[in-house]
């Protein structure tokens, strides 16, 4: 009987960390869970990109998509991956069950994952379960109500979430510039290397701009935090704006 030989990385992957992977592949990969098992209620993730962020100074453009899909987003603790132990546990046990090193494609690398995955949630004993399946103790995994649809972002999720969950702070440059999402934002050389905090205006759709003694300086557009930027992972911008003070009716662009 011939044995395989172990096949290299590159067959499988040219990443070697997920935060190499491409977001929209990401995207597209949940999207197919979604439609085989329903949306969950929850989804936990650590604080690597492009699920979370190290600095934990901003919600990843993925994270607002999952929220604007009804799906509660929770980050680990920072540097604490014991929080997820029993995931890492089963990917441990998953890689083992597989055999990765014995796959010769990508093909029957699917293959092997698809029919692991089968064994462990309808098949396996529990033996603290009495002997019982993942499938025969939670039933409602085969018959979730969320099902999938394209329709199923609300950008009200969204908006509810940053306007009642998140401050964003940034230091000021000595240039007086910070930046959010991409965008280079003027707020004022006067408040150079001090730090300004943002606070989402869901009514008015942009953001409120505060010094550290929460005076309010002025504010900056939201415009691009809209539904399709967030389904479209495109929220980052590379653009220049200047935060304008609230008697100015409109946010000048540079």
């Amino acid at each position: 009987m011939s044995t395989l030989a172990p096949c290299s990385r590159q067959l499988f992957s040219p990443c070697l960390h997920i935060s190499e992977a491409e977001e929209r592949q990401l995207q597209q990969s949940l999207c197919r869970c979604f439609e085989q098992w329903g949306l969950p209620k929850s989804i936990k993730v650590d604080n690597g990109q492009p699920f979370g962020d190290p600095q934990r100074c901003s919600v990843p453009v993925l994270g607002l998509w999952l929220i604007g899909l009804g799906i509660q987003v929770i980050w680990n603790r920072p540097a604490t991956p014991k929080d997820n132990a029993k995931v890492e546990r089963m990917q441990a046990t998953s890689s083992r069950w597989v055999e990765i090193e014995q796959c010769v494609s990508c093909t029957e690398l699917q293959s092997r994952l698809d029919k692991a995955a089968r064994v462990q949630t309808e098949q396996y004993p529990l033996r603290r379960m009495s002997n019982k399946s993942r499938k025969e103790l939670y039933p409602a995994l085969y018959s979730n109500s969320r099902t999938w649809s394209s329709t199923a972002f609300e950008l009200g999720r969204v908006q509810q979430y940053l306007s009642s969950k998140v401050v964003f702070a940034r230091k000021i440059s000595k240039r007086g510039i910070i930046n959010f999402y991409a965008q280079s934002v003027y707020i004022g050389i006067r408040y150079k290397n001090s730090y300004a905090y943002l606070h989402y205006d869901p009514s008015l759709n942009h953001f409120r701009v505060e010094d550290e003694n929460k005076i309010a300086i002025g504010w900056f557009t939201a415009d691009n935090f809209n539904e399709d930027n967030i389904t479209n992972l495109s929220v980052c911008q590379y653009r220049h704006l200047k935060c304008s003070n609230f008697l100015s009716q409109s946010v000048a662009q540079t």
